[in-house]
């Protein structure tokens, strides 16, 4: 689903049709869980690869980033052999001793191949970069789950980026696609400055309007035709969320009224909405909720609780063992990651995907395990035994220490 994408779009056809000299010729997309990134990616990817551009994709998902580069390099040059593509075979080979004479002595010279290493991912890259430039093309290299990637290969990539495209200005552009989080990880990593000059297009929610005029188009283009009342009550019920909704939305609608015989009425559309929801939750929502820390919960737990928006003094008071820096640090991953967001009044709002009930829903899923003996007895005035969990991201821990605890964080006690 690209809905509401075509401006975005157009931006990277320009600046890939542009080059190098272009401030957005290297960029990341970033955005939630079901916002559309690995789509988005592969549109990009496939458009590019339509006008001529040759284009290497991978993921970060697991180890092995550089190994799948180097694969996906491999593939091409299976893909394109009547292109040309350089190896590390098409260089000149030199001459080598193949034999000797005796009587009378002489010797007799070949062209041997030479035992030579396999070029690096820096050098095949850059090599691919020159053979693009000479036809005024470009590479292309699509890398999706960064979020996930193991630290040393990313900054191994950013450095060997940094070397081509920065200082080489070779005609290879990296576009990437990950979760928000990276803004508070790979994003402010020092090792890996060229991640921070990246262009950065943060993926937004779904207007209504949006919505609606995807589902139209999408159903009429398939041969099926939506009642106005069903476009209305499916466009109402995605109006700011991501764009999974709306393609689970459109697609219970279509199995639901039957189509393309039948239209979508009124009736399956509540039917989808009511279904989208369900997967949403599960899908999307449940799993987005535990990723979050300990205190990232309490925290929206708390604004939830507070009506979704609150002055940031009434946030700390509902969490008095929690210290000032550990509350701003929390409120900034927060907001890093799209769920909350500070107006000029410091008053902090719910922004979603995690919406009021979701939360209320999911916080109240163990509230019942609550009891008096959930905690250590305390004395009066006794710190709160409770870890503080906060992500350490260059660690790739979360603090041992107590909740509330003064300095800074620490993976062991």
């Amino acid at each position: 689903m690209l809905v509401g994408r075509e401006g975005l779009l157009a931006s990277v056809e320009q600046s890939l049709d542009i080059g190098p000299a272009s401030l957005e010729f290297n960029r990341l997309i970033l955005g939630g869980r079901g916002s559309g990134k690995t789509t988005l990616l592969s549109e990009i990817a496939e458009r590019a690869e339509a006008s001529g551009m040759l284009v290497l994709r991978a993921d970060a998902a697991t180890p092995g980033l550089l190994d799948r580069i180097s694969d996906a390099i491999a593939g091409a040059r299976d893909r394109y052999r009547e292109a040309g593509l350089p190896t590390e075979n098409s260089e000149s080979k030199g001459k080598a001793l193949s034999g000797v004479t005796l009587g009378p002595i002489g010797a007799q010279w070949a062209q041997m191949p030479e035992p030579r290493p396999t070029w690096s991912m820096h050098r095949n890259l850059s090599e691919l970069g020159r053979w693009a430039a000479e036809r005024e093309s470009a590479v292309l290299l699509a890398v999706d789950e960064m979020h996930a990637g193991e630290r040393r290969e990313l900054r191994r990539l950013a450095g060997d980026m940094q070397s081509i495209t920065g200082i080489g200005e070779l005609p290879v552009s990296l576009i990437g696609a990950g979760l928000l989080e990276m803004k508070y990880t790979v994003l402010e990593d020092r090792k890996m400055t060229f991640f921070h000059r990246c262009h950065r297009d943060q993926v937004a929610l779904v207007s209504r309007a949006e919505a609606y005029r995807c589902l139209r188009q999408t159903i009429e283009a398939a041969g099926g035709r939506a009642t106005q009342k069903a476009l209305e009550t499916m466009s109402g019920a995605a109006d700011g969320s991501l764009a999974y909704k709306v393609q689970c939305i459109g697609y219970h609608a279509w199995a639901a009224s039957g189509s393309p015989e039948h239209p979508v009425g009124k009736g399956e559309a509540e039917i989808a909405v009511a279904i989208a929801d369900e997967d949403m939750q599960s899908k999307v929502l449940v799993p987005m909720w535990h990723d979050l820390s300990d205190l990232d919960r309490s925290y929206l737990e708390v604004l939830a609780e507070l009506g979704g928006e609150a002055p940031v003094s009434q946030i700390a008071n509902c969490l008095p063992d929690v210290s000032s820096r550990t509350l701003a640090d929390t409120e900034y991953r927060l907001s890093a990651s799209g769920h909350v967001e500070r107006s000029a009044d410091t008053t902090v709002r719910l922004t979603g995907p995690l919406t009021l009930p979701s939360i209320t829903d999911m916080a109240s899923s163990y509230g019942g395990y609550k009891t008096h003996l959930s905690a250590p007895a305390m004395a009066p005035g006794a710190m709160n035994r409770t870890r503080c969990n906060a992500p350490m991201p260059r660690a790739k821990a979360k603090c041992a220490l107590n909740r509330g605890h003064k300095g800074p964080h620490r993976s062991r006690r």
